[in-house]
């Protein structure tokens, strides 16, 4: 009998055990198993924004991949701004002042209408990249005036990063566009501007969106400023400095390669194509604003050497219109290439410079 009880307790302790044991295995695989699901929960929560942004990021065109900090443009890795170094450099450029009652050195002013009918296709696109080509120019500000027609024509919204950062005044000037004349509509925004700021700006320009000032000799960051103080050391008599016009002609590359404007057209004309000229000038010493020669009220006017400082005026296929390349557009122009640094630039500042590869690639009309 009492044999038998010890047996009995020996099984009971045993069953007891058993079952402990698997209890606390199956508790043990049940925290597992939840610990791997909460780790793979947070997983997705860390990695979903991150995905999201570099959606965002990521242009609409497979020519342009980012990634390791490194870009693809034409067929080139071009560095972005990845390190330390690269980020001082674009910003010594597109960081503007804003809110300063301090004078710009150098301003612009332009006139424009961005409409889907123009067959230069000089769209929005095009817009944003002359502002952020004048920021790397060293202009501090830009005079926006937008004559437009229609209402969906309006680049306000298309100007909001520009406006916000204080780099970009917008002006509507759409009760003067229709219809278009040279005295009401350009000449009078010029006028309108020099009136208004002009005691903002020591040094203004007044040129057009398809119109690039080039310094042949400095292609640097902030060039035009190197310039314009350069030249007014050595010639203090002058307030009116005329940029000479090199047309840029010719059937464009297509713009999924080359999507800038200044890498689209390389074949431009030997020499100035015409005399119509686009002036720098002291804001203070001038009377009455015209196109391409303003009146002054004292100091000279002076056509700068073209070896120094010139007029890129992308016209593309006007004179051929519109169609291939002739034999005469040939004979007229030569090969020119020497954007090609300033492109590398650009491109290479936008993640540091701009919101999104796309307001400056993506072809649009507002």
């Amino acid at each position: 009998m009492q044999l038998q009880l010890r047996y009995h307790v020996a099984i009971t302790a045993a069953y007891r055990m058993k079952k402990f044991v698997l209890s606390r295995l199956f508790c043990r695989l049940k925290f597992k198993r939840l610990l791997l699901l909460f780790a793979l929960i947070t997983f997705i929560l860390l990695m979903v924004p991150r995905l999201n942004h570099n959606s965002k990021k990521t242009y609409q065109h497979s020519d342009f991949r980012s990634g390791d900090y490194k870009r693809k443009y034409n067929g080139n890795i071009i560095k972005t701004a990845g390190t330390l170094e690269n980020k001082v450099h674009c910003l010594s450029w597109c960081q503007r002042k804003t809110n300063s009652n301090d004078l710009y050195f150098l301003s612009a002013v332009l006139l424009v209408r961005i409409y889907s009918s123009d067959l230069a296709k000089l769209s929005t696109r095009e817009l944003i990249q002359w502002l952020y080509y004048l920021s790397y120019a060293g202009f501090e500000h830009v005079y926006v005036y937008d004559a437009y027609v229609f209402k969906n024509e309006s680049q306000k919204d298309a100007l909001d990063f520009f406006i916000k950062q204080g780099f970009v005044t917008y002006v509507d000037w759409s009760h003067n566009a229709f219809p278009y004349t040279v005295t009401k509509t350009q000449e009078s925004a010029y006028q309108d501007c020099l009136n208004k700021w002009g005691n903002l700006s020591s040094w203004q320009a007044s040129i057009d969106i398809d119109e690039y000032p080039f310094c042949p000799q400095d292609t640097k960051p902030n060039f035009m400023q190197r310039f314009i103080t350069n030249f007014s050391e050595q010639r203090p008599d002058v307030s009116q400095i005329t940029m000479q016009n090199f047309l840029f002609l010719g059937k464009p590359l297509d713009d999924r390669q080359h999507p800038l404007l200044i890498d689209r057209l390389k074949r431009r004309t030997h020499g100035p194509a015409n005399a119509l000229v686009k002036p720098i000038y002291k804001t203070e010493d001038v009377s009455i604003t015209h196109v391409h020669h303003h009146d002054l009220k004292k100091g000279k006017s002076e056509d700068a050497d073209f070896y120094r400082i010139r007029l890129n005026h992308y016209w593309g296929a006007r004179l051929q219109n519109w169609g291939e390349d002739t034999a005469e557009i040939l004979v007229k122009t030569r090969e020119d290439i020497t954007m090609e640094g300033i492109v590398k630039n650009l491109a290479q500042c936008i993640e540091v410079c701009l919101p999104s590869e796309s307001i400056i690639y993506k072809f649009r009309w507002n």
